[in-house]
């Protein structure tokens, strides 16, 4: 069966909290900074929870093409901080 290129498909992806948060915790404080310098908030990203259900109903909004949420002909754009 082919999927057409506009169905986004979203693997549920439960990372290692504690296993992250234990390594990130015995960092020494100039190593934490050497990094997060490099990916910025990224390793926060990983000690958080995805709400899968909102995330799968904004993905109905998601116009790819614009790169906005179309939300009844309303358009939201998120600002260049929230990419």
């Amino acid at each position: 069966m082919l999927h057409s290129t506009s169905c986004l498909r979203l693997d549920r992806v439960t990372p290692p909290l504690e296993e992250i948060n234990c390594v990130w915790a015995a960092l020494r404080p100039v190593d934490g900074s050497y990094i997060s310098a490099f990916l910025g908030d990224i390793p926060l990203l990983a000690t958080r929870n995805v709400d899968w259900n909102f995330l799968e109903a904004t993905l109905t909004f998601w116009n790819p093409e614009h790169a906005v949420f179309d939300i009844q002909g309303v358009e939201l754009a998120p600002t260049i901080e929230e990419y």
